[in-house]
């Protein structure tokens, strides 16, 4: 039981962009707390990033709890079994993501505190009922493992993801061809009609205010229509925040697809915009080299 773990990023470059790594830390800051208030521990949880070494994709994080008056490791047992909870549970949310690839469970079966969760693929995962409670009813935490899959989908120079202790034994890994799955918010196919909510990145090219009209986006390289149907978009407006072309929009975005039968597929057929998670302006945009 430890407050320290590691996050990996495979690559074979020397750099890495400067939003990737900071909103993947954002969203792991933010999965780390909302795990911290649902176990009700009464501790505020600081999320510290020890130094980066030099030509290393390994950022070294610990949890360490605040008082009023000053920052400090509290090595007692309670501590440190709190944050062992914390890290468990983290890696065992994104297992479970993984295990489900975007679609609802065949079926569960509880078992004493833990609970058997099988896939649409007929596999078995058994966790804590805990850690599935938090998964069904923590929009916060799903919301935020979607959004920094998504961002490493967005890169292709990150080839994985990995989450060690602080020797750097794995707990958990996801490979390139599981971003994607693992950025998926919800799937479902009602009347010949495939409904998809996922997790994007998308690239303003021209921005409309009035909802009623469509604004125009790039979506990895390719352009795309979608309305904005956030509620909370328009105050954002009214208090004064600028979208200008260029700028970063991490968002939920509902896709409408169609079966096409002279293809064998689903055809993109509408976007929407249910909800701006992230704003990144123009000018945040830059590189960091390591």
């Amino acid at each position: 039981m430890e407050t320290e773990f590691k996050i990996k990023f495979d690559g074979e470059q020397h750099q890495i962009d400067a939003n990737l790594l900071i909103n993947n830390l954002i969203h792991t800051s933010t999965i780390i707390q909302e795990l911290n208030r649902n176990l009700d521990s009464g501790k505020k949880i600081d999320v510290k990033i020890k130094a980066l070494e030099k030509g290393s994709f390994l950022i070294h994080i610990d949890l360490i709890e605040s008082t009023l008056l000053h920052l400090k490791n509290l090595l007692t047992r309670e501590n440190i079994e709190t944050g062992g909870i914390i890290i468990a549970s983290f890696v065992s949310l994104i297992e479970l993501k993984k295990h489900l690839k975007g679609s609802p469970a065949k079926s569960k079966k509880a078992d004493g505190n833990k609970v058997r969760i099988e896939n649409q693929n007929g596999e078995t995962l058994i966790i804590e009922n805990f850690v599935q409670n938090i998964y069904e009813n923590n929009t916060i935490i799903r919301d935020a493992i979607s959004q920094s899959f998504e961002t490493l989908e967005n890169d292709n120079s990150i080839t994985g993801y990995e989450i060690t202790d602080k020797n750097e034994k794995p707990f958990i890994r996801v490979n390139r061809d599981e971003f994607e799955s693992l950025s998926l918010k919800s799937e479902e196919i009602l009347d010949g009609e495939k409904v998809i909510k996922t997790a994007a990145t998308l690239n303003i090219l021209r921005i409309s205010f009035d909802q009623k009209l469509k604004s125009d986006f790039y979506m990895r390289g390719v352009k795309i229509s979608a309305k904005v149907e956030d509620p909370d978009f328009q105050n954002r407006i009214d208090k004064g925040e600028s979208f200008s072309k260029g700028d970063i929009l991490e968002v939920e975005l509902e896709i409408k697809q169609k079966f096409e039968p002279s293809v064998d597929t689903y055809i993109n057929k509408s976007y929407k915009i249910n909800k701006i998670i992230n704003h990144i302006s123009r000018a945040e945009q830059s590189k960091l080299n390591i």
